[in-house]
């Protein structure tokens, strides 16, 4: 190794190097937070799609499908207003749903991941 490369390891904070208090806590706390955002993306990846086919579904159809849009469901209510309100709805709907998995599944496995990086000596 010449000077310039030894000045570069030497300049590196702890953080960087593959050795030390922080290699563990690399190490240990990966898993944890691998798994937690396995499990975030599994739960938020249906929402996701349930949420955009929905919102999508009604722009298309009000772009070319007005006169289905405009049908009479009740009084002056139509098609559309009945859609858009169903949009809402399911924006709550799945918020509350992701509220009841983030308290009963995200919050424990987060509890674990501080508990791991606390542990493990984990600084900031």
């Amino acid at each position: 190794m010449n000077n310039q490369e030894v000045n570069k390891t030497a300049a590196r904070p702890e953080s960087m190097n593959r050795s030390g208090p922080m290699a563990s806590l690399r190490a240990s706390n990966n898993v944890v937070i691998t798994n937690l955002i396995a499990a975030k993306v599994r739960a938020l990846a249906p929402m996701i799609v349930i949420y955009m086919v929905g919102y999508i579904g009604v722009t298309v159809l009000g772009g070319f499908a007005k006169d289905f849009m405009a049908l009479k469901v009740a009084g002056s209510l139509n098609v559309g207003f009945v859609l858009i309100a169903l949009n809402y709805v399911i924006s709550w709907v799945l918020a509350l749903v992701y509220v009841r998995v983030a308290n009963a599944k995200f919050d424990p496995m987060v509890e674990r991941a501080a508990g791991v990086a606390r542990r493990d000596g984990g600084r900031r």
